[in-house]
């Protein structure tokens, strides 16, 4: 049947067509030294037209420029019950629900047309339907199966090299096909990681780490991906200490964290990569021991991105670089970040900060959104998280579940693309709705911020987030397409960015007085100076004072003493930038108080806001300070008022309501001379918010009641009190 079939002319064929596509997309090689991480998924092939790429099957590693990448990602790996790894396309889909477990699966899914698992690991694929017998007319087939180390097994095969098993067909690597991803990257000197765990697929992993006969199954499975060909494993606990996608986490998770990482370096060896994708909040971060993960890890990966979206109350930025007056958490930037890692001594060319190669839309209550608008939340089924409370923009981006591709987002009408000066990333609107996403301009100033800081490079999520083929496509076999000339402009920008930037940024040296004198309400002046090696222009800004800046490296401060009877001492910080770093110092101001002793008016601390089902109660707390030393007492417009040690409760009932009311309620307190008030704005709810129950299981967007204040989880939950766990936020 197979008479006068040339395999070696196929071969020579198919091999020009590879480089063809190779040519097609050539990159000048990386003259920096800094780390370029891209994520590689397994289910991001199966996506088409619909979802931004030009046909099926060109999400691969077929079509990423490993001229620009240092290291590939493969993801994931899933942990199952019993500590196994397991294919991600083994998924149980229900995790997200109580009880649920993760089942013991194969390493790699065994069926190869419905997983692209094989044809990206090993490349273009030759199926053999049934193991080949042992006769003269089969010997050909029989020698090219035993070649590459596959024996039958149960019913299947066994590939003796890696111990992986499988199903029929045998999915064997095509002689002179495209090669698949670890082959291809080693031929271009890129290493290839198996990324393990990811949001949907941690759940085990605190158990495991916990239970040495789990760890055991758990680093059996180890040898198998090295013995695949992987340069190393790359960690996505999500979240050691705090929990994820529904499981709590434990204070022990850190230590049991430090002592994997230690077992996973035993394990590869000295010369093997070992790394782990960290959350970009310091408070999931302060549990670990950082100098022992120094001793075993090789790089950082700090997920600098997801720091806002559906679960936040204000539409908020994807991957802010720098903080913003609008944000609804100040920690939640890439500056703040190296800034508190620094602190804790990590060394900086450990650490890889993210780039997101995507968007995250949300709805707002707004006819026109903005940077700080409120988010308007309902209840949406998620395919991986399940019924969640969130403010996902569905309208404009269902296929993504509200997180675009920017190879998609570009291709949108519409939108009216803004910047943000202070946060230094894009966003843009449409009505309601509001859309943040990283551009060419904000990938630059990230990848110039790791050049500048000396970090150790970036990560990508994911890397097929913004290519676009602007040639034809190859086709190797039924599934894999290769473009002739590929795109990736994000990619590209980080490139020419890294390899510009080799040199950093020197930072401004700042001068400033010494401490200065003033007396009580005096406005004195003062001049501040500062220089830079590399000549940048300076800016310079204050806090706790006024600033002209004459733009010639030097600045006049002016400051108003406070009006005070007694001396203080007061602080001015003064801050300058050359637009890549920024420098700031204190002045101390020694300010001599006047002497008038006359009667000082309280000083009066109450909640801005409180909130009440109809027809409950609350109890609102207030206090006082006075520098007299004055017997105060309180009052207000309504409730009761009960004097306590610390001040005053007064506890209103709320009215029955159709609809949420406002009910503003003054508190005043006296010192028999002077008054002081504040206005509490109590919110009275016509809908039932549930009082929080320390036994409930609690996951991100559901609101309860906790002392009358109304509280929304962050993330899963249980047992973590409202008023001091950093689970819930105050509404």
């Amino acid at each position: 049947m197979n008479k006068g079939f040339n395999r070696s002319k196929v071969a020579g064929v198919v091999a020009a067509m590879l480089m063809a596509g190779v040519a097609g997309m050539a990159h000048a090689a990386p003259t920096h030294d800094k780390q370029v991480i891209g994520y590689l998924t397994q289910w991001e092939a199966w996506k088409g037209p619909n979802e931004g790429f030009s046909v099926k099957g060109e999400a691969t590693h077929l079509n990423i420029d490993m001229d620009i990448y240092s290291i590939l990602n493969f993801s994931f790996f899933g942990v199952a019950k019993d500590g196994s790894l397991h294919s991600g396309d083994l998924r149980n889909k229900n995790i997200y629900q109580p009880d649920v477990q993760q089942e013991p699966g194969p390493l790699l899914h065994p069926d190869v047309y419905s997983s692209w698992d094989f044809h990206i690991l090993w490349g273009e694929l030759e199926y053999i339907h049934q193991y080949p017998v042992d006769e003269p007319w089969n010997a050909e087939q029989l020698k090219k199966v035993r070649d590459q180390g596959f024996v039958p097994h149960a019913g299947g095969w066994l590939h003796e090299p890696t111990g992986i098993t499988g199903q029929f067909p045998i999915p064997l690597k095509k002689a002179g096909g495209a090669p698949g991803l670890i082959d291809l990257a080693h031929q271009k000197g890129v290493k290839v990681m198996a990324s393990l765990g990811g949001w949907s697929m941690s759940k085990h992993f605190p158990e495991m780490a916990a239970d040495p006969v789990k760890k055991a199954r758990f680093l059996a499975d180890i040898d198998k991906l090295m013995a695949l060909g992987f340069d190393g494993i790359d960690i996505d606990w999500e979240f050691p200490g705090s929990g994820g996608m529904n499981f709590p986490g434990n204070p022990t998770d850190f230590a049991d964290f430090e002592q994997l990482m230690e077992d996973i370096r035993e394990r590869i060896g000295p010369n093997k990569l070992l790394t782990a994708a960290f959350s970009a909040a310091p408070s999931k971060l302060e549990g670990y021991n950082w100098q022992r993960l120094v001793a075993s890890m090789d790089y950082f990966n700090m997920m600098t991105y997801d720091l806002n979206g559906g679960w936040s109350n204000v539409a908020g930025h994807n991957s802010p670089l720098y903080g913003y007056p609008e944000e609804e958490f100040a920690e939640f930037n890439l500056d703040y970040l190296r800034n508190w890692m620094a602190a804790k001594g990590v060394p900086a060319n450990k650490i890889n900060f993210g780039a997101a190669f995507y968007g995250r839309g949300v709805q707002t209550t707004e006819a026109t959104a903005y940077v700080g608008a409120p988010t308007d939340k309902r209840t949406v089924n998620f395919s991986v998280d399940g019924p969640t409370l969130s403010a996902v923009d569905l309208d404009n981006w269902k296929l993504f579940e509200g997180q675009p591709n920017y190879n998609y987002i570009m291709k949108q009408p519409g939108w009216e693309h803004k910047w943000d000066a202070n946060a230094q990333v894009p966003y843009a609107v449409k009505g309601k709705y509001f859309l943040s996403y990283d551009d060419v301009q904000a990938i630059e100033k990230k990848a110039q911020y790791i050049v500048d800081n000396q970090l150790g490079g970036v990560i990508v999520w994911q890397a097929h987030g913004d290519i676009e083929c602007k040639g034809s496509f190859i086709s190797h076999g039924p599934k894999l397409k290769e473009c002739t000339q590929l795109s990736s402009p994000l990619a590209e920008a980080i490139d020419r960015v890294f390899s510009a930037g080799t040199v950093p940024n020197a930072a401004p040296v700042l001068t400033v007085p010494a401490a200065q004198n003033a007396n009580a309400s005096q406005v004195i002046s003062f001049v501040v100076s500062a220089t830079d090696a590399d000549a940048d222009p300076l800016t310079f800004s204050v806090a706790n004072a006024t600033v002209v800046d004459h733009g010639d490296g030097t600045a006049t401060v002016t400051y108003q003493a406070p009006n005070t009877a007694s001396d203080v001492q007061d602080v001015v910080t003064v801050t300058v930038s050359d637009g890549r770093k920024q420098v700031a110092k204190d002045i101390v101001v020694n300010v001599k108080g006047s002497g008038d002793v006359g009667n000082t008016v309280p000083e009066l601390t109450a909640p801005a806001t409180a909130m009440v089902a109809g027809g409950q109660q609350v109890v609102i707390s207030v206090s006082a300070d006075d520098a007299d030393g004055d017997a105060l007492t309180y009052t207000a417009s309504s409730g009761t008022v009960t004097a306590t040690t610390a001040g005053a409760d007064i506890t209103f009932t709320a009215p029955v309501v159709t609809a949420d009311t406002n009910v503003d309620l003054v508190v005043t307190v006296s010192d028999g001379q002077a008054t002081a008030s504040a206005t509490v704005v109590v919110t009275v709810t016509a809908d039932t918010v549930p009082v929080w129950d320390t036994n409930q299981v609690y996951v991100g967007g559901d609101v309860v009641v906790y002392n009358g204040v109304k509280y929304k989880a962050k993330w899963w939950t249980r047992g973590e009190q409202p008023d001091s766990s950093d689970v819930w936020q105050q509404i």
